[in-house]
C-alpha cells in the first residue's frame, strides 16, 4: 500500500510540474546560456519564443577584489629602481651645491661673529659645513619628491625652501647661560629673545637661505637640463 501511495504521489507531482513550467521548457533546458558582449557577468538564456536575461550578481568580496586589481593596473608603482637612482643623484647634487653655498657664510659666522656661543671657530666651521652638506642632500631628495612633473608652482618651491630654512634657523639658536626658565626670560629687547639670540637667528637664517636656496637652484637647473627627472605626478 505504501508503494502505491508513493507512486501516485510521484505521478501527481510530475503532472503538477508539467502544468506550471512554460511550454518552451524543452528548448529552455536544451540551449545552454551564453554571456553578453557588453557585460561578461551577464548571462542570456534563449528559448523558442523569448530570451531570458539571467544576471549573475557578484559577491561583495569579488567586487572589492576586482576594484583593487583595476586600481593596481591603473596606478603603476612609481617607486621603481630608476626612481631610486634619481634620488641618489639628487642627494649628490644637494650635498655639493648646498655645502659649497654654505661654506663662506659659515666661515665668517663661526670665526668672526661667533661671540660667546662659538668657542672653537674653525672646528665649529668644519662641523657646520659637514652637517650642512648632509642637510642639503636630504633637502634635495625631498625637493624632488615635492616638485613633480607638470607642477610649475613657484610658491610651492619657495614654501619648501622656507620650511627648511625656518627649521634649521631656530634649531641652531643656543640659549645664553644668563637666561631664566619657566617662563624663559633672557632680557631685552623681547624677553624671550635677547640681542644675542636675535644675532644668532640672523646669521643662522642667512646660512640656511644660502644652503637650501643654493641646493634648490642646482636642482632646478638639473631639471631643466634633463640631468635629473622630476618625480611622476
Amino acid at each position: 500500500m505504501m508503494r502505491t501511495f508513493f507512486l501516485l504521489s510521484t505521478l501527481f507531482l510530475t503532472f503538477l510540474l508539467l502544468a506550471i513550467v512554460p511550454n518552451d521548457c524543452e528548448s529552455f533546458l536544451i540551449q545552454p546560456p551564453h554571456t553578453s558582449n557588453n557585460n561578461p557577468h551577464r548571462y542570456i538564456v534563449q528559448t523558442q519564443n523569448k530570451n531570458y536575461d539571467v544576471s549573475l550578481l557578484m559577491s561583495t568580496k569579488e567586487k572589492e577584489n576586482k576594484e583593487e586589481e583595476e586600481e593596481i593596473v591603473a596606478k603603476p608603482d612609481k617607486f621603481t629602481f630608476w626612481q631610486r637612482i634619481e634620488s641618489i643623484k639628487s642627494g649628490v647634487v644637494g650635498l655639493f651645491a648646498g655645502g659649497i653655498a654654505l661654506t663662506p657664510a659659515s666661515l665668517i659666522h663661526d670665526t668672526l661673529f661667533g661671540g660667546n656661543v662659538v668657542q672653537n671657530g674653525f672646528a665649529q666651521w668644519e662641523f657646520d659645513t659637514d652637517m650642512g652638506s648632509l642637510q642639503g642632500a636630504l633637502f634635495a631628495i625631498v625637493y624632488r619628491y615635492c616638485i613633480r612633473e607638470g607642477d610649475d608652482n613657484k610658491q610651492l618651491n619657495d614654501g619648501i625652501v622656507g620650511a627648511f630654512v625656518v627649521t634649521r634657523t631656530l634649531s641652531k639658536i643656543v640659549v645664553p647661560v644668563y637666561c631664566t626658565a619657566a617662563p624663559l626670560d633672557c632680557g631685552d629687547p623681547l624677553g624671550y629673545f635677547d640681542w644675542d639670540m636675535l644675532n644668532q637667528a640672523a646669521f643662522n637664517g642667512l646660512e640656511s637661505q644660502l644652503l637650501f636656496g643654493g641646493a634648490a637652484m642646482a636642482m632646478d637647473s638639473c631639471f631643466k637640463k634633463g640631468w635629473i627627472s622630476k618625480f611622476p605626478a
